[in-house]
């Protein structure tokens, strides 16, 4: 099974610049470290991060984040996640796994491991006291160059992504795979698309619009088409903060036939979603927060068509 990195809900032809690419302006894309961005939030986290002192409305610290679903896939059967990250001084540093599929349960540990300045260096996966999988993210400055992915269990899936920077645009290349993907941000450190590659020929683009920090739209042509439009309450998200120095890496390491837009809604959002409105129908989301308007439960139904139905339940403590 593929790994986990911290996010469990829900690769590339050359594609090259020239020789005279700089590497993206800091400024430009960039996201907090744990150094600047836990307790604090720092002063440039822009649109991906920023933070409330690690949790809800009046300061309220953010300790545990569960979040369990459950689907339903033809042939596949029931699937069952549940997952529960750990917070510590404002970040996230660990999540405990355990899936349920075909008869099986396995169990997992995950830990993340950052240099001396903050930056998410590596992440590992646990059972049974043996390592199964690890992530590997190596910087040039402040700039991701490369992730390389191991699965210590079959080397099939084992991965290199690396990485070309040009203005506000980012290229990732998996030689091994042909394939690439373009990320696209705006001046405000947004993602605002990202475009799959296999060859030269374009699989997938998905455009992403903003409305006060948050993901309001995810607009996707290709191999998957659809439109969706994401609703938020007016309280803090208190995902966004914990989860702000992990940004980039969650970013350029989903795969080529992912949609992001549902990840930076729910992870990096400036408020908590609380509806999604599709081509297919509308799901309002059953939430529930405390005295200080923080939120302390999700949950939603999706039924995806074609017999895949999802359901996922959040919790947040305090």
């Amino acid at each position: 099974m593929k790994k986990t990195f911290l996010i469990t809900s829900a690769i590339l032809a050359f594609f090259c610049f020239s020789c005279d690419d700089e590497l993206l302006d800091p400024s430009i894309v960039i996201e907090e470290t744990s150094n600047n961005g836990g307790n604090n939030g720092g002063n440039n986290g822009g649109n991906n991060g920023g933070g409330n002192n690690g949790g809800g409305n009046n300061g309220t610290a953010l300790s545990t984040y569960s979040l369990d679903s459950t689907s339903n896939v033809p042939f596949f059967g029931e699937i069952i996640t549940n997952t529960d990250f750990i917070v510590n001084g404002g970040i996230v540093v660990s999540a405990n796994t355990q899936v349920t599929a075909l008869g099986f349960t396995t169990n997992a540990t995950s830990t993340i491991t950052r240099d001396g300045n903050g930056k998410v260096i590596q992440s590992e996966s646990m059972d049974g006291g043996s390592v199964t999988n690890r992530t590997t993210i190596t910087y040039t400055g402040d700039n991701i160059t490369q992730i390389a992915y191991e699965d210590l269990g079959d080397n099939t899936e084992n991965y290199t992504y690396t990485f070309a920077y040009s203005g506000t645009t980012v290229t990732r290349t998996n030689a091994a795979a042909n394939q690439s993907a373009v990320f696209t941000f705006d001046s405000n450190s947004q993602l605002i698309s990202m475009e799959s590659f296999s060859g030269t020929n374009s699989t997938q683009l998905e455009v992403l619009t903003y409305s006060n920090g948050n993901c309001a739209s995810s607009t996707v042509s290709g191999a998957n088409t659809g439109n969706n439009l994401f609703v938020y309450d007016s309280f803090t998200n208190p995902l966004k903060s914990v989860f702000n120095d992990q940004f980039l890496v969650t970013v350029f390491d989903t795969e080529n036939d992912s949609q992001i837009g549902s990840v930076l809604a729910t992870f990096y959002a400036t408020n908590n979603w609380t509806r999604i409105e599709t081509n297919d129908g509308n799901v309002d989301f059953n939430v529930t927060y405390n005295a200080n308007n923080d939120i302390t439960t999700r949950a939603s139904n999706f039924d995806l068509g074609d017999g895949v139905a999802i359901s996922q339940s959040e919790a947040f403590q305090y």
